[in-house]
């Protein structure tokens, strides 16, 4: 390690493993980091492709306690921080291969207020969009001189051959992001952390292989054709994108997302993300357990345009947190347990959601899909069979056992579940955490006084 210690290679690392440090041995799993990583829907859906754990090694940023908690008690690792006061040209991140990227929605899609959509906040992140190309690859230089070569540094650099290239960094990435406070809703700029860390990650190290980005199906194409031109103009081999939706390969509900997959040096198949034939459409009370004929009640007494019930004969719609309050429309003491609203999203039963029963359900409407995971990443990216996993791994989670689980009368608290599942998982809670567990322990005061 010639003059460095143990310690001085943990600070460089910092908040990553020390062993990102290295280059990775022949035969070990490709390094994947997963941005606004919530619970543990990406993941999910690479353990799908890679049932034994062995071609991935992914670490996850997510900013949200009760959320990284659950990803550490499934058995995933977490840093516990905003994105944005990291660096995404830390020493460790040299061997990445892979970055996954799922920003918050609501500013995007009808379940929020769509201040995206407004036009100045569109003008501001499109020009965020090109700040963040100038902010790890510059400008295009030509082969000849500028105009005025002392203020290029190009053309002023004694060492220049005359070669067209990139100029380098013009911006710091705080610079980069320096519109964003601009913008009516801040979640907003999120996004273009997509290009960021993707093209800070290929100008530094150019290791990075792909990118698969995940948003609200209502993201304007605008934004989606920037990310990709930026991607194109830094000599990304290909970038494209499609909606999904969950219901077509089997989930018991609907979940209409637009995936961005992008490829250094290969081109992405758009068409190896669709099943090869049609798949038939999963009902909730089949996923469920239910009998048929349940309605269920989403808005009380409350009429809306839509309706305020929906038939567990058919495919869910969207799962949204709202669904703490449905209930069945001839019982209103039958509300959806936690392991239910899992299911409807295809996470296992037993996923051990941390926190309160609305926290629980916040998280399982947040996840990204797995099996639209492993649609995205094994078809569009890393051309792996994924048909024959994802229907594997949904007849696991649709098993009679997983109905067991999810029965009201079956159903833990949150603390429970996540309690069971961190005492067996090997997974270290990386920086961040710790101070979480600690903030979390309750007090004997504290206990008693809930217990009264």
């Amino acid at each position: 390690m010639g003059p460095w210690t143990y310690s001085h290679l943990v600070a460089l690392a910092h908040p990553w493993p020390v062993a990102w440090l290295f280059p990775p041995i022949r035969g070990e799993p490709q390094r994947i980091v997963n941005l606004f990583a919530g619970p543990g829907g990406w993941e999910q859906g690479l353990r799908v492709l890679d049932p034994e754990g062995t071609e991935f090694d992914v670490i996850g940023v997510e900013i949200g306690w009760d959320a990284s908690a659950t990803a550490v008690a499934a058995g995933y690792r977490r840093v516990v921080a905003d994105i944005r006061t990291l660096s995404p040209i830390n020493p460790a991140l040299r061997y990445v291969t892979g970055l996954t990227v799922s920003a918050p929605c609501l500013v995007w899609s009808p379940a929020g207020k769509r201040e995206g959509h407004q036009h100045r906040n569109l003008e501001l992140l499109l020009d965020t969009f090109t700040m963040a190309c100038e902010a790890t690859f510059g400008h295009w230089h030509d082969n000849g001189e500028c105009y005025d070569v002392e203020d290029c540094g190009i053309c002023s650099d004694p060492t220049w051959d005359g070669y067209g290239g990139f100029t380098g960094p013009l911006l710091t990435f705080s610079q980069a992001r320096s519109l964003v406070p601009q913008m009516t809703d801040k979640s907003i700029g999120l996004i273009a952390e997509s290009l960021i860390w993707s093209l800070a990650l290929t100008a530094k190290y150019d290791s990075l292989r792909w990118l698969a980005m995940e948003q609200s199906s209502a993201l304007p194409e605008v934004v989606l054709d920037a990310i990709s031109d930026e991607l194109r103009e830094a000599d990304w081999c290909s970038a494209e994108y499609q909606v999904l939706d969950a219901a077509d390969v089997g989930v018991a509900s609907h979940r209409r997302r637009v995936y961005l997959v992008a490829g250094r040096h290969h081109y992405v198949s758009l068409k190896a993300m669709h099943p090869a034939e049609p798949i038939p459409h999963r009902t909730a009370a089949q996923a469920l357990g239910w009998p048929e004929g349940v309605q269920v009640n989403t808005r009380g007494n409350r009429r809306t345009s839509g309706g305020n019930e929906w038939s567990a004969d058919k495919t869910a719609p969207g799962i949204t947190s709202k669904i703490r309050s449905y209930y069945w429309a001839h019982d209103k003491d039958r509300t959806f347990t936690v392991p239910e609203a899992a299911l409807l999203v295809a996470m296992p039963a037993d996923f051990p959601c941390v926190g309160s029963r609305s926290s629980a359900f916040q998280q399982l409407s947040d996840i990204a899909i797995p099996t639209e995971v492993a649609r995205a990443i094994g078809g569009g990216i890393l051309k792996k069979e994924w048909e024959q996993p994802v229907a594997g791994y949904l007849a696991s989670v649709y098993s009679p056992e997983s109905l067991v689980l999810a029965a009201p009368t079956a159903s833990t608290s949150g603390s429970r579940r996540a309690a069971a599942a961190t005492s067996t998982s090997q997974m270290p809670m990386l920086p961040g955490l710790d101070e979480w567990v600690a903030a979390a322990e309750p007090s004997p005061r504290s206990s008693a006084a809930r217990r009264r």
